[in-house]
C-alpha cells in the first residue's frame, strides 16, 4: 500500500511539472497612458518561439515610442505644449491561449493637426511561429475584399455584409451610421480575439467625420467557419465558442 502511494504521489508531481512547464504568461496585462508599454511572454514553453514573439513585441514598443515623440514634435513646431489629453494609447490582453495572443491597442491623439485622431490597432500573433497573423492568408479570397475582374479595384468583400447584417440589428442605430458602413470605404477593417466576447471581432475604420459610428461586432466560429483557410484559427474559434481556450 505505501508502495501505490508513493507511485500515485510521482505521478501527481509529474503532471504538475508538466502543467508547469506548458504554461504560457504574458505581463502586463494592461498598459494605458501617454507612454505605455507593450507587454512580453513571461512564460514559454518554447524559447525561441518566445523570444521570436517578444521580439516583435519590442518592435511595437519602437513605433510606439516614435509616434508619441513626432506628437511631441508637432506640438513643438506649433508652439503648444503636451498636455495631459495630447497623446493617449491603451493596450489590453484581449486573448491568449497556446495558440494565439491578441491585443487590443487603443490610441487617441491632439497633436496640432487639422482635428485630433484616434486609432484601433489590435496585434493578434501565431503562438505556433510567433509571427503576426496574416488576417488575408487566414481567410479566402473574397472574405475580406473583393477585386473586380475589368478594373482591378477592390470592394468590401463578404465581411462586410456579415457585418452590416449585425449592425443593423444593434439598438438605436443611427442613421447616418448605417449610410456610413455602407460606404465603399468598408475597406480598413481591423480584427482580433477576443476571449470576453468568445469570437473574432471586427471593426471598420471609418472616415473621422463618421468615427462615433464605429462599433466592435463578435463573429462564431459558425458565422465564419466557410470563409476560414487556416485551419489553426478555426480550431481556435470553435473551442472559444465553447469556453474551452482562452485566458486573460
Amino acid at each position: 500500500m505505501r508502495g501505490y502511494s508513493i507511485v500515485v504521489l510521482m505521478l501527481a508531481l509529474l503532471a504538475s511539472t508538466a502543467d508547469a512547464a506548458d504554461e504560457i504568461t504574458v505581463s502586463p496585462q494592461k498598459s494605458a497612458g501617454e507612454i505605455v508599454h507593450y507587454p512580453r511572454l513571461t512564460h514559454f514553453p518554447d524559447a525561441q518561439i518566445q523570444k521570436r514573439v517578444n521580439d516583435l513585441l519590442a518592435a511595437h514598443d519602437k513605433e510606439e515610442s516614435e509616434n508619441h515623440a513626432s506628437c511631441q514634435e508637432n506640438l513643438r513646431e506649433n508652439h503648444q505644449k503636451m498636455e495631459k489629453d495630447s497623446y493617449f494609447t491603451s493596450i489590453d490582453v484581449a486573448y491568449l491561449s497556446r495558440r494565439f495572443l491578441s491585443l487590443q491597442v487603443n490610441s487617441a491623439w491632439d497633436c496640432a493637426g487639422a482635428h485630433p485622431g484616434s486609432s484601433q490597432q489590435p496585434v493578434t500573433i501565431d503562438l505556433t511561429t510567433g509571427k503576426e497573423v496574416d488576417w488575408k492568408s487566414a481567410f479566402r479570397p473574397g472574405f475580406l475584399t473583393l477585386t473586380d475582374s475589368k478594373t482591378f479595384q477592390s470592394h468590401p468583400g463578404k465581411l462586410a455584409a456579415l457585418y452590416r447584417a449585425h449592425y443593423a440589428k444593434l439598438p438605436k442605430v443611427d442613421r447616418d451610421c448605417l449610410d456610413a458602413i455602407h460606404d465603399d470605404e468598408f475597406l480598413d477593417v481591423v480584427l482580433w480575439l477576443d476571449r470576453g466576447r468568445r469570437g473574432l471581432l471586427a471593426n471598420p475604420q471609418l472616415p473621422h467625420v463618421v468615427q462615433a459610428c464605429n462599433e466592435d461586432i463578435a463573429f462564431s466560429a459558425d458565422e465564419v467557419a466557410t470563409y476560414i483557410a487556416a485551419p489553426n484559427l478555426l480550431a481556435e474559434l470553435r473551442e472559444m465558442s465553447t469556453g474551452t481556450r482562452g485566458k486573460n
